[in-house]
């Protein structure tokens, strides 16, 4: 996507920098039923997963997804899902750090299968779901990690039998620069 150059001092503004790829997925539900805001509550028990570094971004991690929920929430109107995650993720040698995911999934023709477990249900192009993520860690390998603002663009796909995998693509947001 281009910088339209009618913006007054485009570089001051932050820049998202890709730094992480998330795969994971889910193969059942739990249903809590309407809350009272309206909207339907899903658990959604996540299968293992990972988190790896991609291009140059540090800290290079390569992490397990061992443990993660989404509360998953879909509107009254049920055009939008909302993604609620709180889990664990451990790299090779037992380090843990903390995940917190929020977004927001447009809930249409291509997703509505996925989400509802209706048949026939295609992999999604990503373009329907963003969220924010946060890690928390007490250790020095990836205390950095607390200090980044991150962003990713969110996907379901269809896996093998009754599986939906989730994909992220992840990026740190990067302070703009300059005096404007």
């Amino acid at each position: 996507m281009a910088v339209d150059k009618k913006i007054a001092a485009a570089n001051s503004f932050p820049t998202a920098v890709p730094a992480l790829r998330l795969k994971t997925g889910f193969d059942s539900t739990l249903m809590c039923g309407e809350t009272h805001t309206g909207s339907t509550l899903v658990a959604v028990p996540l299968l293992p997963g990972t988190i790896e570094s991609v291009g140059s971004f540090e800290p290079r991690i390569k992490f397990t997804v061992s443990n993660a929920t989404d509360m998953f929430s879909i509107d009254a109107d049920k055009t939008h899902g909302r993604l609620s995650v709180k889990g664990v993720a451990t790299d090779e040698n037992g380090l843990s750090v903390g995940i917190t995911v929020e977004g927001i999934v447009t809930i249409n023709e291509t997703t509505m299968p996925l989400v509802f477990g209706l048949p026939d249900p295609q992999t999604a192009p990503f373009g329907f779901g963003i969220e924010n993520i946060k890690f928390s860690s007490g250790h020095p390998e990836y205390k950095a990690l607390e200090n980044m603002v991150f962003v990713g663009s969110q996907r379901f796909t269809k896996e093998e039998g009754n599986v939906i995998g989730v994909e992220a693509r992840i990026a740190r947001i990067v302070s703009g620069s300059g005096f404007e």
